[in-house]
């Protein structure tokens, strides 16, 4: 019987968050773009008459895509600025777990983000009043919602009229190499898979059945785009230790030496297929789900 992770549980994986943050930062940045794109902040604020945009970012662990939000909306130092000319606004961070968002706000006066605060929620209770932001988006986040249906309705209700809202989710596991390759290595090795963890992260991998759940909480002009990058990763680099962390580092953390030496091996083995030129080039599939409150 499998149980759905608490917020015990990601606070207990926070650490693993906190560890992996800066160095994921540049990849995360690129993924990020499709958010900001589908988000289409230059639009909202010709809308809005040029006033100050307010993105609510939910389930934001450490600071992604808060980050690449606030920094859109003119938010960082001068070097490393990529707003969109004529468009500024704020961004209210979000997460479950306190030490995240302390973690979060830590990192942004490190980079000089001053446009970007961060409050403790529950997407499915967001302490937010009705029609308070422009944008309410979203990065794996939603799936692992006791009731993902009731997170979309509460991002349904504190969007403004004319609002977006963006949520990436991943595709199914067939599509996923490397969440496929940690689940059955991990399911060998410690007896322990996404399952058996309670973790479900690809519930939004039917595209057009997560467009109808969209549709159920309230939103049209829905959309849904398909990406499948895949990076260019030494092969002697254990690339998938950050995710297999921050999904399982309560568990990897009790396992022996030998135990981790295997698993570290047998992903090895298994994704061993995906190199090509000395190095690794594992495709991650991933949808943006967007649609818009009417009124």
């Amino acid at each position: 019987m499998t149980t759905t992770p608490t917020s015990e549980t990601w606070q207990n994986l926070s650490t693993d968050w906190i560890t992996w943050a800066e160095r994921l930062a540049p990849a995360a940045e690129k993924i990020n773009r499709h958010m900001i794109e589908t988000a289409d902040l230059k639009g909202l604020s010709a809308k809005r008459d040029g006033a100050p945009l307010e993105v609510l970012d939910l389930a934001s662990g450490v600071g992604e895509p808060a980050f690449s939000f606030a920094r859109a909306l003119g938010g960082g130092s001068e070097e490393d600025r990529v707003n969109i000319p004529g468009v500024t606004g704020n961004v209210t961070a979000s997460d479950i777990v306190p030490d995240m968002c302390d973690a979060l706000m830590e990192r942004a006066s490190e980079e000089e983000i001053s446009n970007i605060k961060a409050i403790p929620a529950n997407m499915e209770n967001l302490p937010f009043g009705d029609q308070s932001f422009d944008v309410v988006s979203c990065r794996f986040g939603v799936m692992f919602c006791d009731d993902p249906d009731q997170a979309l309705r509460e991002a349904f209700r504190v969007l403004r009229p004319g609002g977006k809202a963006v949520f990436m989710v991943w595709a199914p596991l067939i599509d996923n190499p490397l969440f496929a390759a940690m689940d059955a290595v991990l399911g060998n090795i410690l007896g322990i898979g996404f399952d058996k963890a309670g973790l479900d992260p690809f519930c939004f991998g039917d595209a057009d059945k997560s467009m109808m759940r969209l549709e159920n909480a309230g939103f049209t002009g829905i959309e849904a785009t398909s990406h499948s990058p895949a990076g260019r990763i030494p092969e002697t680099a254990p690339f998938w230790k950050p995710q297999m962390d921050m999904l399982f580092g309560n568990v990897l953390r009790k396992s022996s030496d030998m135990e981790v030496g295997a698993i570290n091996a047998a992903m090895f083995e298994t994704l061993a297929p995906y190199i090509e030129d000395g190095h690794f080039q594992v495709p991650i599939c991933f949808h943006v789900l967007s649609g818009t409150r009417a009124r």
